[in-house]
């Protein structure tokens, strides 16, 4: 673990504190607008939604505009807003997430509106996610999240009037696309802290690679040649005995080819191979059961990991039960 912390770059990343919640008596509303909501992007054209947004800008034009987007790629995070007659960006640590990136630009937006004359605004965003996590803020413990929640309940307190409406992003919306393109390009970084989720994230991610890495080099492991990768299997439909048999059979352990051990014996080997006894041998290699295999499986050799990989054979336990080896298990 401390290898892996090592190879993280934290020399100049500091760690967003923890913002105080709010107290309950505030209330938690916050006004939107949902009429895009209504509307699924695989169903709507894109020209439908900018006829849809026109529509909207000329029912609400009393309304400044503020449109907001996050950004993320290998190695750059930004942010940006693009107002009537000017933009503000700003780059972030590349440990921050693209929802981080979001509410950021969220938080620069209220920042912005908070100096202007004009009092009601409406802030238009491609993020579902930070609309939902603003209605749901009481349940939310991202700092940026709540920070940007504070602002605006000052900001109703100055009777300012402020509006969250989800756009689609990527549809032609000329605003989103500007603010897109200024978040991809943003190259000053005043805002160096992250979120503590956000170096968790990140953890993971490295404690992940550094796993697949060991995980690679262990090609003599029974398992390794089922799940070459650090992920867990899917779900399946069988009871837990079933389940059980399933488990022992993908790491190679069964009482058939592993009770040698306990008993201090040599290891069991096939009469008819005269090679020792395996699970991978008796599903796969042994002659004698290639005539019951092509029947269950329609391949005298088949791979191991089409029948004990992600979603096991459906005749792995017919196999099991003709040729006398399900309660060997």
């Amino acid at each position: 673990m401390r290898s892996v912390i090592q190879t993280l770059n934290t020399q100049n990343v500091e760690i967003e504190p923890k913002e105080d919640g709010l107290p309950p008596w505030r209330g938690f509303n916050i006004r939107t607008i949902d009429e895009f909501y209504k509307l699924p992007k695989s169903l709507t054209s894109d020209n439908v939604y900018r006829q849809l947004f026109y529509y909207h800008r000329q029912q609400h034009k009393d309304f400044n505009s503020a449109f907001t987007d996050g950004s993320k790629t290998a190695n750059h995070v930004g942010s940006a807003v693009v107002f009537n007659t000017f933009t503000v960006t700003e780059k972030l640590h590349e440990y921050c997430t693209v929802f981080t990136a979001e509410v950021y630009a969220i938080l620069l937006a209220l920042n912005v509106i908070g100096t202007s004359q004009d009092k009601k605004w409406i802030i238009y965003t491609d993020s579902k996610s930070s609309v939902e996590a603003l209605l749901n803020v009481s349940n939310q413990s991202h700092p940026l999240l709540i920070k940007a929640f504070k602002k605006y309940l000052r900001l109703n307190e100055l009777e300012f009037q402020i509006i969250f409406c989800w756009i689609p992003g990527h549809v032609g919306i000329s605003g989103n696309e500007c603010a897109d393109l200024a978040a991809k390009n943003a190259k000053d970084m005043k805002y160096c802290f992250v979120p503590l989720s956000d170096i968790d994230h990140v953890l993971k991610l490295r404690i992940n690679e550094a796993w697949q890495t060991i995980w690679n080099t262990q090609s003599n492991n029974k398992l390794h040649s089922i799940q070459p990768f650090i992920k867990g299997f899917k779900s399946t439909s069988f009871n837990r005995k079933m389940d059980t048999k399933l488990i022992r059979l993908r790491i190679g352990h069964t009482h058939l080819t592993q009770k040698h051990l306990l008993k201090g014996e040599p290891p069991p080997t096939c009469q008819a191979c005269n090679t020792i006894l395996s699970v991978k041998h008796i599903l796969i290699e042994c002659s004698i059961f290639s005539n019951c295999r092509l029947r269950c499986f329609g391949n005298a050799h088949p791979f191991l990991k089409d029948l004990l990989g992600d979603i096991p054979h459906p005749n792995l336990f017919q196999f099991l039960q003709d040729i006398g080896f399900c309660n060997l298990i």
